[in-house]
């Protein structure tokens, strides 16, 4: 039988069987079905019959330890099976930091090395395996017969060039085993992700999807793969909108969260909760956009019964409470004519009553901003002259309760932006009023004025707001349960509905707070907004 190599080139399916041995390392490597073992035992193989020797191993070194990784020859030693490093050849090798041979051991300095003394191997060759930059072990060929000459330089430069194939391969594999560690990493997140996960191309085309968008939208994933988004959306103009304002190259991946209406195959609508980030590479190269979609339907219906059942009962109590309240005023007219004890009976009475009705407007107020019943009118308006009023207006309460108010940079030109001025000099006010109530003793409240994007900042140097606190701090009626104010209080209220007016006005409220240093409330309107 003929040699592969001795087939003429007219045989159908001949593929030139190479002779030299870096070329059949070639052949090794480029073959996809060979497994990183299979190349290894090869590779030794290969070397083996280049150097004329009988064992060939690649050992794995940690500290003073030798083990076998794999080997060939005959009655090698098996994969796994340990030494002590000084008890091999390859500690001159590593010691070397390159190829390192003897031809004739027992006629050499090494005749008393331990591997002479316990295993005979005459001839030997070996250097070290550098993967990733460390020494991870060695590639070494041997064999108990002496050679008749030593090594030249020609199987030194050829066991240097295995060793380092070998080093890429090694490599290569520990690479392949890494990203597949993390691709099963990631695929069992992106489906435990609760919610219906999306990823799209910058011009939004679905890439990829997890299995729970088929039981929310009821699309196969091979129905949905180089699809638009807009598929799953219940209006093209919201597809538009959404494009607009996140999904366009000037998106910073910044994105709040936001509710969208979508819609099923089956053609059924229904609110989902969206959140999305811009995807990037580490050279921030935009590959495009991942959302994680959650049906909120039954959260926003519950939310609208609780809405509901808060705003009847609110309104029920405002009528006996107003009642109460002008009858406990005007028995305040009469009086000089009550008991001492009476009389501070009634003030606290009066008090209590006011209090109240402050909480049913502000539980009133909320309900109205959060289902937008609240008609809201905009104009131009100071910046500036809204925080000089809320400074002006709280000036007492400072002064009683031993707080300094200050306007940073008040000097300088106005922040004019399109706004209803009642509303948000609510929002400046209850910020200004939290301020003041987390104050220390002798503490200072500071507020300033934001430009591009315009925008305004109040900081107080109070205790700072609780960690467990801050991830729900503008959900309604959330309050602490340590004492963040240094006096009065709060129902749980104010901040919900600062939140749902600088919604409205299409601006966002976010706060940088430190234990024991105090917090920073920033509003910034959108671009749009500034005059």
């Amino acid at each position: 039988m003929l040699h592969p190599s001795t087939k003429t080139a007219g045989e159908t399916g001949f593929v030139p069987f190479p002779q030299t041995y870096p070329g059949r390392l070639y052949y090794i490597a480029a073959d996809p079905d060979k497994s990183f073992e299979q190349k290894a035992n090869e590779l030794l193989a290969i070397g083996c019959e280049a150097l004329g020797l009988d064992l060939g191993i690649i050992s794995f070194v940690e500290g003073g330890r030798y083990e076998v990784i794999h080997s060939y020859g005959e009655a090698p030693p098996a994969p796994g099976t340990p030494f002590n490093l000084s008890e091999t050849y390859c500690c001159h090798t590593l010691v070397a930091e390159d190829v390192t041979s003897f031809h004739h051991a027992g006629a050499s300095r090494i005749a008393t090395h331990p591997c002479y003394l316990n295993f005979g191997l005459e001839s030997y060759i070996g250097t070290p395996l550098v993967v990733n930059g460390d020494v991870f072990g060695t590639l070494n060929f041997s064999s108990a017969r002496p050679r008749s000459r030593a090594f030249d330089a020609d199987e030194h430069a050829l066991v240097r060039f295995f060793g380092r194939w070998f080093s890429k391969e090694w490599e290569r594999a520990i690479q392949t085993a890494e990203l597949e560690r993390k691709t099963t990493l990631l695929e069992a997140v992106f489906e435990a992700i609760p919610g219906s996960v999306i990823v799209a191309d910058q011009e939004r085309r679905i890439t990829m999807t997890n299995s729970t968008v088929r039981e929310m939208f009821g699309f196969r994933p091979e129905d949905l793969q180089g699809r638009q988004t807009s598929i799953l959306y219940s209006d093209f103009e919201q597809y538009n909108q959404a494009g607009a304002r996140r999904f366009n190259a000037k998106s910073t991946g910044g994105f709040e969260p936001y509710e969208m209406r979508y819609r099923r195959q089956n053609g059924e609508e229904f609110t989902g909760e969206t959140h999305a980030t811009l995807l990037t590479t580490r050279d921030g190269k935009r590959l495009g956009y991942l959302a994680v979609i959650r049906d909120v339907t039954q959260r926003k219906r519950v939310e609208r019964q609780r809405d509901h059942a808060i705003s009847v009962v609110s309104h029920e109590i405002k009528t006996p409470a107003s009642t109460i309240s002008g009858s406990l005023q005007l028995l305040g007219r009469f009086s000089d004519h009550l008991p001492e004890r009476g009389q501070r009976l009634l003030e606290i009475s009066l008090r209590g009553t006011e209090r109240l009705n402050l909480l049913i407007d502000d539980i009133l107020d909320s309900g109205r901003l959060q289902s937008g019943q609240l008609s809201m009118t905009t104009q131009a308006t100071d910046l500036g002259a809204l925080l000089r009023d809320s400074v002006r207006d709280h000036a007492v309460i400072a002064r009683d309760n031993a707080v300094q108010l200050k306007i940073v940079g008040e000097d300088a030109a106005a922040v004019m932006v399109e706004a209803n001025p009642t509303r948000l000099a609510q929002v400046v006010d209850n910020l200004l009023s939290n301020a003041m109530k987390a104050s220390p003793a002798s503490g200072t409240v500071e507020l300033g004025l934001l430009r591009g994007p315009a925008g305004f900042w109040i900081r107080d140097h109070g205790v700072g707001i609780p960690e467990q606190l801050q991830p729900v701090l503008f959900d309604r009626f959330t309050r602490s349960e340590s004492e963040t104010f240094r006096f009065g209080g709060g129902n749980g209220l104010g901040l919900n509905i600062v939140k749902a007016i600088v919604d409205q006005h299409r601006a966002r409220i976010s706060f940088e707070t430190a234990e024991g240093e105090g917090t920073t409330f920033r509003v910034v309107f959108a671009d749009d907004a500034a005059r």
